[in-house]
């Protein structure tokens, strides 16, 4: 333990300065660390988005075919519902139009 030569207190300053160096050192190796991560995400993704431009289009043309088939599909079976409802809609205009010719020529 080093004293100095006129309090008798201990030397804290050379104890304090290793000690900082060993945090700074622990903290450095903790943020190559980090780094190294950061680099290798960044490098993977730079990989993917390679791979995805060969894929990308390949997907987009199943979903177009998807969607199309899909579309057809309910086209067909909403069709039936559509007509009834049209026709039930028309019925009922030309009922309620009658009516209100009957109705007048018996108020007139």
């Amino acid at each position: 333990m080093y004293y100095t030569q006129n309090k008798g207190l201990p030397n804290v300053s050379t104890g304090a300065s290793i000690a900082l160096i060993f945090l700074i050192i622990e903290t450095m190796f903790v943020a190559i660390v980090f780094l190294a991560l950061f680099g290798a995400m960044v490098f993977g993704m730079h990989k993917l988005r390679g791979l995805l431009k060969r894929y990308f289009p390949k997907a987009q043309q199943f979903t177009r075919q998807v969607y199309t088939v899909t579309r057809q599909i309910s086209d067909k079976v909403a069709a039936p519902f559509v007509w009834v409802n049209g026709a039930a809609a028309n019925a009922q205009a030309t009922a309620k139009g009658a009516w209100r010719r009957v109705n007048r020529n018996v108020s007139s």
